[in-house]
């Protein structure tokens, strides 16, 4: 069978996956590039062979349909009335096969490509001779491009046709006014066109795409719901969407949209393209790191955040939030952090069309929150501070005068520079403003059964900080294959590599750090090594070829079968193998001032360099994995007795990954030429090279059934039983489950007689999830083979890591409420959602004596209970449909409350020993408070008799010793209310969008006060501090000051510097201009040009005055945007 061409390579090519990717891309571009021959092909005459013995001529035409791959036009009724016939034919061509079927009959026929026409012979007479006439035209999608294949059909009778490959169409009919016309098309909503209501000329017909709206159908990634009838809480953003609230990824654009999405400041890694954000969906339900974030489903398989960190924004064409235990079920034990479901674009059928899109991006550092001392003002502080007066004793007056000679020499070493001018602003060295380029391509087309994509991305995504930045190339083939109208074969392959790297200028804050009166070169222009207080000159570094990056490779190949065994009744099948590569470097140059020893003699100091054995270093690592992911699934809809709609769906999904890594660290480099380990002297010392491996396997069992009455009333229940390797042998196996139900109030008899109200939704759900978002072998005890000695004298292992196999499944059980309410016939649009979520059963890190030889290990030590609304409002202020003008405005606000319910009494007892040892001021747990609780000594303020600090102690007693027995709550630092406020205006084709945030209710430890105001005497040389040192530090008695006076003495977690965060955020604004025209079209084939420009990050507003970005600054960025349509 010609059908069976274009299936068996594109098997063939999956099958030998793991050979070399030359010849697998070569493979795959040629079968893409056939794919137009082969669609030819359906349209050339072919032969056949069967028999038939006294069969209807009816049956006998769906047989030779069947067999031949032509597509057939025909009236039922008059192929009833053909009467039978008895037929042989061995290698027949089409047309004589054809001719003989209807010889004898009054039926005729005409080839038009691959499209057979039967109709009736039609008898003239004079008296009934009807005039004719010609009509033309051509036939497009809603993006303007022409349709090839399309069936046009004069409705009442057999005469049509089918466009040719430039969409056009050309047919000849009784000429009358009444004279209907309908065009069809596989994947487009059929059309029919009265000839009276018609231009005279050339016609132009628009078909729509044959899709329920996004807000009509809620996506999960294994099944599809009518969201009517869906009583979960799911946030769904469009392909349109997502281009209007452009920022600088993915994440906080998806954050820009819907306030519940929260994203974690990362004030230490800032605008690092390398670095990932934190974020969580209706709060943490976790106490350990990096089991908070949500999973991401791309286009039916889960992928990492950062696939989707690095993917191509033009290849998706929605996202779905799914939120509560209704929506997040089907994916059981990893949804209680919920779900984020992403589908791309899939090709479309028709005439070649090529989309480009351009995207260039300039990013400018923001340095606006730090407010650092100037050379000047830093050499008086200290001057102020005491450091140069030397308080010698008594008796050795000699001694003192020498010592005091040595600080005069220091201070007026440090004035000289600042009278010769020299005020050096570190902060501007290490950074640059960046331009990043990001590039997409995508090729579809194809016929109604076999479509084509290609798509090829390339990002260089620059960061602010000098030579560092994020380069990714992607590659993808899509075939979709139809059969019959009945199954369809969806095959993708794609390779993406990325480059991470590193700036080689270091880490920001220790720029940050430096004294503005330090040089950075000599008298002789060169650059110097060790500053005169002995620190790094980190530029000196900067300059050597050092090296820090990382490489990645990922292929993919995803197959997916889809069935529609008859109405109602769908089963799909996919499968994914993701194989991924990575290797990193690491290189310090043996020149770098770090391996410099400064040695003193009576007259000066000289500076000499470590033996060649210790300097310089590589560190080299590398890894590989294979991931496996298939499922299975089964559903069934149907309409009964006119009111009542069932869906029901079972399934099955299995999932392994594998990974592993290895690593090692040399040293003894003689020259930079030489970096390569084969020059290396030895392993770094204390150190030896290092592997590591995992596995895990996981697979689950679901169903699903939705039914709907009357589209008024729904209910909805799932049930999922999850097995995972990653417990022990009596735990590895979880049941989770899920109900809902609502209430569709609009579609009652009450409100038929109404125009306000025209959607009003209740629904609400209960259900339980799980998580199991930590390593492989946390409930298994883990053995490391002998290294050393003793592996020359013994082959064995030893105790490596102290397993639990008693570990339980995290489980989160949530309750949710909410209503939808739409007015004035969608001009306004309300939800709210009200939710309640408890996790069970929290892992965490236990303590142990280090007499049991392991420092922890993992355990089920507590509950946590999250809470909160969401809630949006959304409406047009203007919606002028004769004017093309639209302005509409949508509000959002998220509230979250975090609880501790329930703590085990070893995390209890090991919280009391944590406070007697004084750590970090959120690393305590207590029942009734929040995760990140802000725990610190109370402060009376500062003393203006002394300048020392007051405290009140555990029993309300004024004191001035600091205890960490005594601290208190002092809030959260996560802020209660986020939301946000977007504007969108459109006139015509151009478009402008605004975003803003906002967020209050949280407080923040200021690090600013502690690290760059109130230092200590010790460190007061040795680093650059904030300017409010000078103006609020305590000085004199009686200065009623905020922060204390100079001294030796740390500062300590203390309520002073517990503030409020109230922010206001300026997110993005973009602007856009679609430009179509038939010039653009018939002289350059472009059938759209967009031009748009966004800016993201542009301003930042916050109740607290602390440093931004301490590691890693931040940016604001401006992007323009070309898109392309040929």
């Amino acid at each position: 069978m010609k059908k069976n061409n274009v299936l068996y390579p594109l098997l063939g090519l999956r099958v030998h996956l793991n050979r070399c990717l030359p010849m697998k891309l070569m493979i795959l571009l040629v079968l893409v590039f056939s794919i137009p021959a082969f669609s030819a092909a359906y349209s050339q005459e072919g032969s056949v062979s069967f028999s038939a013995e006294n069969m209807r001529v009816e049956e006998i035409i769906k047989h030779v349909r069947s067999i031949s791959g032509y597509k057939f036009l025909f009236n039922h009724e008059e192929l009833r009335t053909a009467g039978t016939k008895s037929v042989k034919f061995a290698n027949t061509p089409i047309r004589e096969v054809m001719n003989e079927v209807l010889r004898g009959t009054n039926l005729t026929y005409r080839l038009e490509k691959d499209v057979i026409v039967i109709y009736p012979i039609v008898v003239t007479a004079r008296d009934s001779v009807q005039k004719s006439v010609t009509v033309k035209g051509v036939v497009k999608d809603e993006k303007g491009a022409t349709l090839p294949g399309v069936t046009v059909l004069l409705k009442g009778t057999t005469i049509g046709v089918t466009t040719d490959e430039d969409g056009k169409f050309s047919l000849t009919i009784p000429e009358s006014p009444n004279a209907e016309f309908l065009f069809s098309f596989v994947g487009m909503i059929p059309q029919t066109v009265l000839y009276r209501n018609m231009p005279k000329g050339d016609w132009t017909v628009v078909m729509k795409e044959e899709v329920m709206e996004v807000d009509e159908v809620v996506v999960t990634g294994l099944l599809m719901r009518k969201k009517s009838g869906f009583a979960g809480t799911t946030t769904m953003i469009t392909k349109q969407e997502l281009a209007k609230v452009s920022t600088g990824n993915i994440f906080t654009t998806i954050s820009a949209i819907d306030a519940g999405f929260k994203i974690n400041e990362n004030n230490l890694d800032g605008s690092n393209p390398n670095v990932l954000p934190d974020f969580t969906i209706r709060g943490k339900g976790s106490f350990q790191n990096g089991s908070t974030a949500p999973i991401f489903i791309l286009d039916g398989f889960e992928v990492s955040a950062q696939k989707v960190f690095d993917m191509d924004v033009n290849r998706i064409e929605s996202i779905t939030l799914l939120k509560d235990a209704s929506a997040t079920i089907l994916y059981g034990s990893r949804a209680s952090n919920g779900v984020i479901v992403i589908e791309t674009t899939a090709p479309q059928a028709g005439k070649l069309r090529v989309t480009y899109d351009f995207k260039p991006t300039i990013g400018v550092v923001d340095l606006t929150d730090y407010d650092l001392m100037n050379a000047r003002e830093k050499l008086q502080y200290e001057k102020e501070a005491g450091l140069y007066e030397y308080e010698g004793s008594v008796g050795y007056e000699e001694n003192n005068r020498r010592e005091q000679a040595k600080l005069d020499e220091q201070y007026y070493t440090k004035y000289k520079n600042i009278v010769e001018g020299v005020n050096t602003y570190w902060l501007s060295q290490p950074v640059e403003s960046s331009f990043s380029h990001a590039h997409s391509i995508f090729v579809e087309g194809g016929a109604d059964n076999v479509r084509y994509g290609i798509d090829a991305s390339y990002n260089q995504n620059k960061g602010v900080m000098k030579e560092s930045g994020r380069d990714r190339l992607g590659l993808g083939f899509t075939l979709i294959y139809r059969i019959n109208d009945k199954v369809t074969i969806r095959n993708y392959m794609s390779y993406a590599h990325t480059k991470a790297y590193n700036s080689p200028y270091g880490s920001f804050s220790t720029y940050a750090a430096l004294n503005p009166y330090e040089r950075i070169y000599d008298e002789n222009g060169e650059l110097i090594a060790k500053l005169s207080d002995g620190t790094t000159n980190p530029l000196y570094d900067a300059f050597l070829p050092n090296r820090s990056f990382t490489k990645m490779q990922e292929f993919t190949e995803q197959l997916s079968v889809d069935w529609f065994i008859r109405e109602g009744l769908r089963l799909k099948g996919q499968i994914s193998i993701v194989k991924g590569e990575t290797s990193g470097e690491n290189y310090k140059s043996p020149f770098s001032a770090e391996f410099l020893n400064t040695v003193y003699n009576s007259e000066n100091r000289m500076q000499e360099y470590l033996p060649i054995a210790k300097r310089g270093y590589l560190s080299m690592t590398d890894g590989s994995s294979l991931g496996y992911n298939g499922n299975i699934t089964l559903n069934y809809n149907t309409l009964f007795g006119e009111k009542h709609i069932l869906y029901a769906g079972i399934g099955c999904e299995v999932k392994q990954d594998d990974s592993n890594s290895h690593g090692f660290t040399l040293t003894g480099f003689p020259d930079d030429r030489y970096s390569d380990p084969a020059f290396a002297i030895q392993f770094k010392e204390n150190s030896r090279a290092t592997s590591d491996e995992s596995k895990s396997r996981s697979i689950g069992f679901f169903a699903n059934g939705n039914y709907i009455y009357d589209d008024r009333y729904f209910a909805d229940v799932s049930v999922r039983i999850d097995g995972s390797s990653k417990f022990g042998v009596d735990k590895c196996f979880a049941p989770f489950w899920s109900v809902g139900a609502g209430w569709n109030v609009h579609n009652e008899k009450f409100m038929q007689n109404q125009n306000i109200v025209n959607n009003l939704r209740i629904r609400g759900s209960y259900g339980e999830t799980g998580s199991q978002q930590f390593s492989s072998y946390q409930a298994l005890s883990t053995f490391q083979s002998y290294t050393g000695k003793r592996y020359i004298i013994w082959n064995g292992s030893e105790l490596m890591g102290l397993g639990n196999e008693k570990l339980k499944w995290q489980v989160t059980k949530q309750l949710n409420g909410g209503v939808e309410v739409g007015l004035f016939d969608g001009r306004l649009s309300a939800s709210f959602d009200i939710y309640s979520k408890k996790t069970s059963n929290l892992l965490s890190q236990m303590d142990l004596p280090l007499a049991n030889g392991f420092s922890s290990y993992v355990d089920n030590v507590g509950e946590v209970k999250n809470t909160g609304y969401e809630a949006m409002i959304s409406g047009y202020l203007m919606r002028d449909t004769h004017r093309n003008i639209i302005w509409s405005m949508t509000a959002k606000l998220a509230y979250t409350k975090n609880e501790i319910t329930k703590l085990s009494e070893a995390i209890k007892r090991q919280n009391e020993l944590y406070k007697s040892k004084d750590v970090e001021i959120n690393q305590l747990l207590y029942e009734g408070y929040a995760q990140n609780s802000i725990w610190a000594v109370p402060s009376m303020g500062i003393d203006p008799s002394t300048g020392y600090e007051i405290f009140l102690d555990k029993n309300g007693n004024i004191t001035d010793k600091w205890n960490p027995s005594d601290k208190r709550y002092f809030g959260v630092d996560e802020p209660k209310y986020r939301g946000n406020i977007s504007t969108y205006f459109a006139w015509k084709d151009l478009s402008v969008n605004l975003s803003f945030a906002y967020q209050w209710g949280g407080q923040q430890y200021n690090e600013t006060l502690l690290n760059k105001v109130e230092v200590t005497n010790g460190e007061i040389d040795k680093n650059n501090v904030d300017s409010r040192v000078l103006k609020k530090r305590w000085q004199y008695i009686g200065d009623v000051k905020p922060y204390k006076g100079y001294g030796s003495v740390e500062t300590k977690a203390t309520s002073r510097f517990v503030m409020d965060d109230n922010v206001f955020q300026f997110q993005s604004a973009s602007v856009e201009y679609r430009l179509h025209s038939d010039f653009l079209r018939d002289k350059w084939k472009v059938e759209t040009i967009s031009i748009g420009a966004n800016m993201s990050d542009i301003f930042y507003i916050s109740s607290i005055k602390r440093e931004r970005g301490t590691s890693y600054p931040f940016a604001r960025r401006l992007a323009l945007t070309l898109s392309l349509m040929f």
